[in-house]
């Protein structure tokens, strides 16, 4: 296992810059269900002391990504792709309420750039460029949320940013997933523009359900 991290990079501590790349490594896969994570190992490829290292592991320990065994060592838990599936439910009724209130909140401005940024995503689907709609449609969501103009659902959403972007990226490393997540896409923008705040709560809800019974299914089929 070998975890790289930028310690020049603006972020507000060696800490949460391990935990960060750890938890992401975790979520997406880099590092495997029941692999064990030997705390000196992890320093050294970070070129940290062990002491970050050890907070990141407690943290991930008290979210149940890892398993801490008493003079044995910590393990990442077999049971991430559950909690991933869970935690996806819960994002889907927050980002429902975010939809919904999007709807009711949408301006013409607003409708105008989310027309622009379907069109950039329609052409990356085209042509086949999974970054590129990882990204794009990163940034849908977070249009989104910025026209629900609701603080606490921004709060809650960013608390489990790391499992949505886990989520996103494994199911665009199927190819069979651009078309289907643009239609998607495209439904949630157009309940949205018409101003349709029961249409645009349901599209997200069941894009975002279907999204992560896919990846579970991926998974599964390994």
């Amino acid at each position: 296992m070998v975890l790289r991290v930028d310690i020049s990079a603006q972020v507000t501590s060696i800490r949460e810059m391990v935990y960060d790349t750890l938890k992401e490594a975790i979520l997406s896969g880099q590092i495997e269900q029941g692999a064990h994570l030997k705390e000196r190992d992890i320093a050294h490829n970070f070129g940290v002391s062990t002491t970050p290292v050890k907070e990141a592991l407690r943290r991930l320990d008290q979210e149940g990504l890892v398993v801490t065994k008493p003079r044995v060592g910590t393990f990442v838990s077999n049971k991430i792709m559950s909690s991933i599936e869970e935690i996806s439910w819960a994002r889907s009724a927050l980002e429902g309420v975010a939809a919904r209130l999007a709807a009711i909140k949408v301006t013409d401005s607003d409708i105008s750039r989310f027309s622009e940024h379907m069109d950039k995503l329609k052409l990356a689907t085209e042509a086949g460029d999974g970054a590129l709609i990882y990204q794009l449609n990163e940034t849908l969501h977070k249009m989104i949320l910025d026209i629900s103009q609701n603080d606490y659902i921004v709060q809650q959403i960013s608390a489990v940013r790391a499992f949505d972007r886990a989520v996103r990226k494994q199911a665009l490393s199927s190819e069979e997933e651009f078309d289907r997540a643009y239609a998607e896409h495209f439904l949630i923008y157009e309940k949205i523009a018409n101003r349709d705040p029961d249409g645009a709560e349901e599209a997200m809800r069941s894009h975002i359900r279907r999204t992560a019974s896919f990846v579970t299914q991926l998974n599964h089929s390994k």
